[in-house]
């Protein structure tokens, strides 16, 4: 009896074996400025970067991940044709080195303008804050699921390597952070629940408009009026901050726009839906 085998894994096999034919050792997976990237270092990449292995990561994952990686081979790439690159094994650079060369291609990011801190500040020192909740959630379908990811977490499994299996928020990769949430500002089931909550706690299931929730308050803040140095603090670094994703990836969708990218999705092996993928316009 015949083995039908799936629709995507044959027309990667197709592909695996006309690249063999033709010479060649591996299957391709996109081209930046006409270089040609092959599949098994990406598959390398998704397996370190998510912790398992690369053919058991979710779509989602896979495709936020092929995202990074192309950023990043857009960014050697440049590099390269202006003659930057001095480095034999560029898979050795690590974060300083990119942040120079991205520095170098696309200047520095603008500091943020004091006018529009101080004014940031002076508006937050205006109001009395309620209590406030740094949180982080697995969000799945059922209540057995969430029943499930609750347990493995009282038993001291990492909550981000949770996230990554079970939950379908869109920033399960990142872990579920939500961010810091002021007491009132959540539906009325949840906002109970958290507030319940204190620093390092995880709550029982809760159902909300999207399926169950399983949380985690990181911090928790007490209802009172803010201090200056505190606000100044957390305003320089949140415009840095905002300033300085902004820039880069303004930086690397023009660099991209200028070499040129395009994902072969054909020989992947799970559905891509990320910036690059054609018709996005995102990049």
């Amino acid at each position: 009896m015949g083995v039908r085998l799936p629709f995507r894994l044959v027309v990667l096999l197709v592909a695996a074996v006309e690249s063999a034919a033709c010479g060649g050792t591996d299957v391709g997976l996109a081209r930046v400025g006409g270089r040609q990237l092959e599949i098994a270092p990406f598959q390398d990449y998704l397996g370190e970067a998510s912790g398992e292995p690369w053919a058991g990561v979710n779509a989602r994952v896979a495709s936020g991940l092929l995202d990074q990686y192309i950023d990043r081979q857009v960014v050697l790439e440049t590099a390269r044709r202006r003659e930057m690159l001095t480095a034999t094994d560029v898979s050795r650079l690590g974060p300083g080195e990119m942040a120079w060369m991205l520095e170098e291609l696309c200047g520095p990011p603008p500091e943020p303008s004091p006018d529009d801190i101080n004014r940031e500040v002076e508006r937050r020192l205006e109001q009395v804050l309620p209590a406030r909740a740094h949180v982080r959630q697995i969000l799945v379908d059922s209540l057995e699921a969430a029943e499930n990811a609750r347990s493995r977490l009282a038993a001291g499994e990492d909550f981000v390597k949770v996230s990554r299996e079970m939950s379908r928020a869109p920033n399960a990769m990142d872990g579920g952070e939500l961010g810091s949430f002021f007491e009132g500002s959540l539906p009325k089931e949840i906002d109970r629940v958290v507030f319940a909550l204190t620093a390092g706690a995880i709550s029982n299931p809760v159902q909300g408009p999207s399926g169950y929730h399983v949380f985690q308050v990181l911090e928790m803040t007490p209802a009172g009026p803010p201090e200056r140095a505190a606000v100044e603090s957390a305003v320089t670094t949140e415009f840095a901050e905002q300033g300085a994703r902004h820039h880069t990836r303004s930086c690397i969708a023009r660099l991209a726009s200028e070499i040129g990218v395009e994902v072969e999705s054909q020989n992947l092996w799970f559905a891509y839906d990320g910036k690059y993928a054609e018709g996005r316009g995102d990049a």
